[in-house]
Order: structure tokens, then sequence, then C-alpha cells
């Protein structure tokens, strides 16, 4: 990616020299490298607010209780996957940072996840059907509060930046629908590992 990056760069500047342009590609190196700044902190505020409502919900067993209103759900989702086990615990605080629409902070959590689901279902060298359902959970990221969506919206002038809601929630729960159908109904018998 930084080579990408890199000629891209080169190939602007000598079109700028040749062209006689090269002012504008001054000026919009400037006024772009002004915006991202905004943007970044924009987000990382939203970030920090709500990496901090996660860390309060751990703490005070909130996330316990979101596991016991998911179990329900997750369990028709996850087949034989233990849900009192550490790999349901760390599957529900994703879902959770993904929920209030904390896409950056839900990923450390998820790769966490992914993990305790590897290490509890001891498969050979391939991965396992819960692991499959699990990253397409992920990717579809149904988010009650889009956050960081909203905060870049917001940050680029929209007036009601939770406006996108219904649509965020429509194509997140219609492709994670027809995610799941398709994996369950194609999925082959997994492998386990002997010990």
């Amino acid at each position: 990616m930084s080579t990408i990056v890199a000629a891209i760069t080169i190939i602007s500047i000598i079109l700028g020299f040749y062209n006689n342009n090269l002012y504008n590609i001054t000026n919009s190196v400037m006024v772009n490298t002004d915006k991202s700044i905004q943007l970044i902190l924009t987000i990382a505020g939203t970030m920090a607010l709500w990496g901090g409502l996660m860390n309060i919900v751990k703490e005070s067993k909130l996330d316990e209780k979101i596991s016991a209103m998911l179990k329900p759900l997750l369990k028709s989702i996850f087949s034989k996957l233990n849900l009192g086990g550490e790999a349901y615990k760390a599957i529900t605080l994703n879902v959770t940072a993904n929920l209030l629409g904390l896409g950056n902070a839900a990923t450390p959590l998820g790769i966490d996840a992914m993990k305790k689901i590897k290490a509890e279902e001891n498969l050979e060298n391939s991965p396992s059907k819960n692991m499959a359902l699990f990253t397409l959970l992920n990717t579809a990221s149904i988010q009650l509060i889009p956050s960081t969506i909203a905060a870049i919206r917001y940050s680029h002038g929209s007036k009601n930046p939770m406006d996108i809601l219904p649509a965020v929630l429509i194509s997140s729960f219609v492709s994670l629908f027809c995610s799941i159908i398709l994996i369950k109904v194609t999925w082959k018998n997994e492998k386990r590992k002997i010990k």
C-alpha cells in the first residue's frame, strides 16, 4: 500500500511540474491535511467516549446482562458453542461494541473472540462453522447507534447525521440473515483434532 501511495504522489508531482500546476498540488495537500486532522479528532472524540462506556460496561458487569439477553439469538446462530465459555463472552462483547457503532473498538474484541473460538473448538487447519458465522456477524456490524458514521457525517456538515439509521439497520440485517442461511446450508462437516 505504501508503494502505491508513493507512486501516486510522485506521478502527481511530475504532472504538476509538467502542467505548471504545482501550486494547486501544494495547496491541495495543505487543505486536505487540515481536513484529515479535523476528521481524526472528531472520530477520536467519539471513539474515546464509547470506548470509555465499554470499559464501564465491563466493570459494572452489564456485559453479563447483555450476554444473557443475546443468548437466545446467539444460541440459534452458533451451534455447539459453550454458552458459558470464554469464547461466548468475547462474542457478546464484540456484538455489544458493534451495536453501539464502535467499529474500531470492536476489532480487538473480535480478534480475541476468534482466538477463543479456535481454542475451544480444537479443529484441524481450517476454520470452523462458528468461526465463519462469527466473521459474518462481525462484518455485518449491526449498529443501533452508528456513532462512527454519524461523526463523519457531522464533520462534513450533516444537519441530521443519524438519519441513515433505518438504511444501516435494514442492510445489516438482510446481509447477515442471507449469509447465515447460506453458511448453514452449504457448510461441510468439520474434522476435529484428536487430543
